[in-house]
């Protein structure tokens, strides 16, 4: 039996083995708090304050396992089965793509943005992360409708949902449907659409980090150039926006020059905005038309 405070350095060596024997990139500080927030409960004031106690059996099999799993590479967030998120903890799993501090960017633009009573559609919405975030930030927002395609991703998002019930109030709506087909939600016309979508070239996927390649293939690979989806999407989804109404589309690091070309095809500005590391993320794309 261990103390918490000892729980907690017996988790920090864990994962410091673990960075070790897989080269992992591992913040073992963060990775042992996230486990003893989620596990057992506690954060870092609660450990310091309590570190004296005795951790009950259960949270010590559970966190030391947690910390075991980081050896095989595992991501955190499917070891725990959910991931923070604009300050918020977020149901995923295999099979779904791990909400990420960079996509942060995108709510905040999206969330700013979105007018009062308007409708949001979200594009691979995965873990319904960015839909649920924008609502939560935006209590006067009418609607918000995710597309996804995939089984996984649609039960982590229903059980987003579920979670969120009470604040949502039934704003929050789910689709299956194919953005690479331009399926579409039967709502009026949405003042804002967001999308993360897969947008790494194909050839890059098998060179990425062993953690990276475990999430769904199919949440990562944008096509040849990566830019696949982003065709779709204008293809299929700019005509359905609102009067003055804005694409707001997460982009890689690399992409900013290939998503404003796509924009200028289609006679849309394009303006980039980074995130809070310095590198482009976030495209918001509106007709010209519209400006």
């Amino acid at each position: 039996m261990m103390t918490y405070a000892e729980l907690k350095r017996t988790l920090r060596a864990v994962l410091s083995d673990a960075a070790k024997e897989t080269a992992l990139s591992i913040d073992t500080v963060y990775e042992a708090d996230e486990i003893l927030r989620l596990v057992a409960g506690l954060d870092r004031a609660a450990v310091l304050l309590r570190g004296a106690e005795i951790a009950p059996e259960a949270h010590e099999v559970r966190c030391l396992a947690a910390a075991r799993g980081r050896t095989e590479g595992i991501p955190l967030a499917y070891l725990l089965g959910v991931s923070p998120f604009c300050g918020e903890d977020f149901f995923c799993a295999p099979g779904c793509l791990i909400p990420r501090a960079d996509t942060e960017t995108l709510v905040e633009e999206a969330a700013a943005r979105l007018p009062k009573d308007g409708i949001l559609w979200d594009l691979c919405t995965g873990s319904g992360c960015v839909p649920i975030s924008v609502l939560l930030q935006r209590e006067d927002a009418a609607v918000a409708w995710g597309v996804e395609l995939y089984p996984s991703a649609i039960s982590a998002a229903e059980r987003n949902r579920e979670k969120f019930a009470d604040a949502l109030a039934g704003r929050f709506h789910l689709m299956r449907g194919d953005v690479l087909s331009g399926e579409k939600p039967d709502t009026p016309a949405p003042s804002v659409i967001t999308a993360n979508p897969p947008y790494i070239s194909t050839s890059v996927i098998d060179t990425l980090d062993v953690q990276v390649r475990m999430e769904p293939r199919t949440a990562l690979d944008g096509g040849e150039d990566g830019m696949d989806y982003y065709r779709a999407i204008l293809a299929g989804y700019l005509g359905c926006l609102a009067p003055d109404g804005a694409l707001i589309l997460e982009i890689g690091y690399d992409q900013k020059r290939a998503i404003r070309q796509l924009a200028a095809e289609y006679d849309c500005t394009c303006i980039i905005r980074r995130d809070y590391d310095g590198n482009d993320r976030v495209a918001v794309i509106k007709p010209h038309c519209a400006q």
